[in-house]
C-alpha cells in the first residue's frame, strides 16, 4: 500500500473523530442546560374543566343533573385558569353560553382573562356546595378560590357564584354569571 493513500485515510479518520467529538460535546452541552432549566422551573397544574355535552330538555323539564353539569364547566372554566390556558376557558363560556347572551359572557370572561395575563397569576376554583331554584333557572355555586403566583399560593377566599339559564332550542343554555358577595 501507498504511504500517501495510508496519511490520507489516517488524516480523514482523525477528521471523522474529531467531528464526532465536537458534535458530542455539544450535544452533552445542550443536554447540560435542558436539566438545568428543567430543574430550575416550577409547573403549576390546573384543573382542566370537564367536557360535556349537548344537553335536551324533555317537556320543558330540565335535568338537574345536566344543569350542574353546565354549572360547573362555566365556573371551571372561568376560574379554572393561568396564562398559558385561557383560551380553552372562552371556549367553554362560547360552547355553554345563550346565543344572546354570549356576547356579554365573552366580555366578562376577556375581563377576567386580562386581569389573569396581566398579574400572571393562576387561580383554581373548588365548589363546594350548589344551591338550586329551578323555578328561575338559576342556581349558587359556593366554594373557595385559591391564586397562585407561580407555584406559590397567594390568597384563598371564599367564592359564590351566581349563574342564571335559559332554554334555547331545546337546550338549557347559560344566560348570566357573576360574583356574590360572600355573607356569613
Amino acid at each position: 500500500m501507498d504511504v500517501l493513500v495510508l496519511q490520507k485515510r489516517l488524516h480523514s479518520a482523525q477528521w471523522g473523530r474529531t467531528i464526532f467529538v465536537v458534535l458530542f460535546a455539544f450535544m452533552v452541552a445542550v443536554n447540560g442546560l435542558l436539566a438545568f432549566k428543567l430543574f430550575n422551573t416550577s409547573n403549576q397544574v390546573v384543573l382542566i374543566p370537564t367536557s360535556i355535552t349537548d344537553g335536551m330538555v324533555a317537556r320543558g323539564a330540565v335535568d338537574v343533573r345536566y344543569l350542574e353539569a353546565v354549572a360547573l364547566d362555566a365556573a371551571y372554566g372561568l376560574y379554572n385558569t393561568s396564562p398559558n390556558n385561557l383560551n380553552y376557558g372562552r371556549n367553554v363560556i362560547e360552547r355553554v353560553s345563550s346565543v344572546a347572551h354570549r356576547g356579554r359572557l365573552l366580555e366578562l370572561y376577556d375581563e377576567v382573562a386580562k386581569d389573569i395575563k396581566k398579574r400572571d397569576i393562576s387561580t383554581v376554583f373548588e365548589p363546594h356546595t350548589i344551591e338550586h331554584n329551578f323555578d328561575d333557572k338559576t342556581l349558587v355555586i359556593k366554594g373557595q378560590l385559591e391564586t397562585y403566583l407561580n407555584s406559590k399560593l397567594v390568597s384563598t377566599e371564599p367564592r359564590w357564584i351566581f349563574m342564571s339559564f335559559v332554554i334555547e332550542a331545546g337546550s338549557v343554555r347559560l344566560a348570566k354569571i357573576s360574583k356574590l358577595e360572600v355573607t356569613q
